[in-house]
């Protein structure tokens, strides 16, 4: 029986993974001679016309993800048919999973699991810096190589699910992992970096107590448990872990994103002092493997810099393109948002001007940082009553979001809804109304008719009320 062969090069080999978001196999790439990894999205969420032309949006997104713990996108396509099928033809990985890892030794040493949280919140930094957010972290989903990396797979999938369509599929069951699901996803809240810490802290605990933190003889009892439930105290089930990663840890593990750890960034530096000893696993050979050879370099180099950095008395110079004029870098633009909530009026709009007007040549517009800044920036004018240039800002935030991210991205509604607010206020109340229409049809589409932000903002519509 001869193989099926998609975009006239890739033959499926065998099926190795399924889900209820889509199937992975093994194939073999014709032109290029390697081993490749292929993935479908379910035939049932092929269904929306525009489907597919989402899928390959988000595929970009990945693809321009690149990080060493990511796997590499080679291409996309489309299998006709009805519906047609898109799917992305991805670097084959070896290694093992975490669930493996568990069900091989059961707990593993504190510095293991500092190692492997390190390198995982490494990956999401980076994929978060381009609001792709995972939505599925789980043990199966996290794998470690034999020369020591960890690999987090299935962002493709879980990202372009959950962007487009509402959180339930077509056959009614809920995008995601009960168990490792934060409390923001199962209530149909929005989703944010910290979603994923909540997922990963329920992983590190696991790996340091061997057992699964929440569990229940249902799905609704998992879930009621993620919403309600306190994680047990990590210091208490171990008491060798540092104190300084346990706090981390059961941070991580907040029911309030706002609780959680900032970004990360936070997480890696809180658990990379404390990183050692994945060499002592037996799953791991990483004698003069390459990737590891080219880490111990990277690190040397970096602390040889610091070190020199350090005597010179010049500024740590480590991000060197997020450093213009005047002082400003990504590091400021943070620092900048974050006294806008003590700021108040013009103060607040004046200071958070100079620094995104300063680090916007450098970053570039679409950076996601400035994106968000210059979204504060629109809420202060609004604030303070600057109606003309809070509509200005929005207006651009919404052309040039609506052209990389497509119109239905969180971003662009929200500034939609913004507009609408400022349209309101200027007089336009029609205006406002009509802009309020269109959006109740895009968030119907983008979160699904019976979610409760469609439902209140019809009934803001009916009653004319913008505010």
């Amino acid at each position: 029986m001869q193989p099926q062969v998609v975009g006239d090069r890739y033959e499926l080999l065998a099926q190795i993974g399924s889900g209820g978001m889509g199937l992975v196999y093994e194939g073999f790439d014709r032109t290029l001679k390697r081993r490749i990894a292929v993935k479908f999205t379910q035939p049932s969420l092929s269904i929306d016309p525009g489907w597919t032309k989402r899928f390959f949006r988000e595929a970009e997104a990945m693809a321009r993800s690149s990080h060493p713990g990511l796997p590499t996108i080679y291409d996309a396509g489309v299998v006709a048919g009805s519906p047609e099928r898109p799917y992305l033809v991805m670097e084959f990985i070896e290694g093992i999973t975490f669930e493996a890892l568990l069900s091989n030794h059961g707990s593993l040493p504190v510095g293991v699991v500092a190692a492997l949280g390190a390198q995982t919140s490494a990956v999401l930094a980076a994929t978060h810096r381009h609001r792709i957010y995972h939505r599925d972290l789980k043990p199966s989903n996290l794998m470690l190589c034999p020369d020591g990396t960890v690999k987090v797979l299935d962002f493709g999938l879980a990202v372009v699910l959950d962007t487009d369509v509402s959180r339930y599929t077509t056959t009614g069951t809920m995008l995601g992992t009960p168990a490792y699901m934060a409390p923001e996803q199962v209530e149909g809240k929005v989703v944010v970096p910290q979603t994923d810490l909540y997922s990963l802290g329920l992983v590190l605990h696991e790996l340091l107590t061997g057992k699964r933190v929440m569990t229940g003889g249902t799905p609704f009892v998992v879930w009621q448990n993620q919403i309600h439930r306190p994680a047990p105290d990590i210091e208490t089930l171990c008491d060798y872990v540092p104190p300084d990663m346990a706090e981390l840890l059961m941070c991580m593990l907040a029911k309030s994103p706002n609780q959680r750890p900032q970004d990360a960034s936070v997480v890696h530096s809180g658990l990379v002092r404390h990183a050692a000893g994945l060499g002592s696993l037996p799953e791991v050979d990483g004698r003069n493997e390459p990737a590891l050879m080219y880490a111990l370099a990277v690190g040397a180099a970096e602390g040889a810099e610091r070190d020199s950095i350090a005597e010179s008395g010049r500024p740590d110079l480590q991000d060197t393109s997020a450093t213009v004029a005047a002082g400003h870098g990504r590091d400021g633009l943070r620092q900048a948002i974050e006294r806008t909530r003590v700021l108040t009026g013009t103060d607040a709009v004046h200071e958070l001007t100079t620094v995104v007007d300063a680090v916007a040549p450098v970053l570039g517009s679409q950076d996601p940082e400035l994106v968000e800044a210059r979204i504060r920036l629109a809420d202060l004018h609004l604030a303070t009553d600057n109606h003309p240039n809070a509509a200005d800002l929005y207006r651009a935030l919404i052309a040039e979001l609506t052209d990389i991210r497509g119109p239905y991205d969180d971003r662009v509604l929200y500034c939609q809804q913004q507009l609408a607010r400022c349209d309101a206020r200027t007089g336009d109340a029609r205006g406002a109304v009509r802009r309020l229409q269109h959006l109740h049809t895009r968030m119907a589409v983008r979160y699904g008719e019976q979610d409760r932000r469609v439902i209140a903002l019809a009934a803001q519509i009916r009653s004319v009320d913008i505010e």
